[in-house]
């Protein structure tokens, strides 16, 4: 896959969007004062409760239309067209027959030569191991094979910024742990990525996580203060528990071990199951 290493950021500044366009000042807004930047090759978690304007955060990261914004939007090395967007559900985002269609839809889309497409959609197809059902028809493939398809058409793109908004949610853990492992390995090759989840036990502690409440940007970090705060329970709610998530059961059961001092004294507190197979063999 081609590198994508360098270039000015994507900024969004002072960016509010309407719930509304036709609303007055103090109308309904999806999004209200948002500043952020997305450097180029960068893993970006953005989470929060339904409604909290993530996903309309994630469109305009994504460079789609939308009426009703106010502010200035710079879309840097991501390039003026809008970048591949994976959604929730895959049947509402293949136009082909099947995934090798959809491969060489995209192909298309970037301009490659037609006589460059086949040999170039086998080898996206080989890659996210679609190959053995390529030209089976969407309706004998199962969601997981669907969503990958979907995810595969949008890495042939070799765009520099990808977007997955709740891309896994409905997929079994096969499926999720599949499509998760493509946008990881697509982002170390120089992509950049935006993660919406709602899984929490998937963040990653020295990740950045970006988190909405409201409309607004209430935290933007890494991942182990997001889920832990500074890891003393008696300071009370951790970033995650105030802006409405639910601590995943690593990290509450973190916080409840430290408090009991069952834990190393002043080393990180564990978030991830390699971190606590480490924690757990200290006497």
């Amino acid at each position: 896959m081609n590198e994508h290493l360098s270039g000015n950021p994507v900024l969004l500044s002072a960016i509010t969007v309407s719930g509304n366009p036709e609303a007055e000042e103090n109308g309904p807004l999806r999004l209200n004062g948002i500043d952020l930047k997305l450097e180029a090759g960068e893993w970006l978690n953005l989470v929060g409760v339904n409604g909290s304007g993530k996903t309309t955060l994630a469109r305009l990261l994504a460079g789609l239309t939308m009426e009703g914004i106010r502010g200035t939007i710079e879309r840097g090395f991501a390039g003026n067209g809008p970048s591949p967007y994976v959604m929730q559900h895959p049947d509402a985002q293949l136009f082909g027959e099947n995934p090798r269609e959809e491969v060489n839809f995209a192909l298309e889309w970037r301009g490659i030569p037609a006589d460059e497409i086949p040999g170039k959609s086998d080898s996206v197809l080989s890659w996210t191991g679609l190959m053995p059902i390529a030209d089976l028809p969407w309706e004998q493939l199962s969601g997981g094979q669907r969503q990958l398809a979907a995810v595969a058409a949008s890495a042939a793109a070799e765009a520099p910024l990808l977007v997955f908004d709740e891309a896994t949610s409905m997929l079994d853990e096969v499926s999720r742990a599949s499509v998760k492992q493509i946008a990881e390995q697509l982002c170390q090759a120089g992509t950049a990525v935006v993660w919406v989840t709602q899984r929490l036990h998937e963040l990653e502690p020295l990740q950045r996580v970006v988190a909405m409440a409201e409309g607004q940007i209430v935290y933007d970090g890494p991942g182990r203060r997001f889920l832990l705060g500074d890891g003393r329970a008696e300071t009370g709610q951790t970033p995650c528990e105030l802006c409405g998530l639910r601590l995943p059961y690593l990290a509450a059961l973190a916080l409840e071990m430290n408090r009991l001092g069952k834990l190393v004294p002043g080393a990180p507190l564990p978030v991830t199951p390699a971190e606590w197979r480490e924690a757990l063999m200290w006497p």
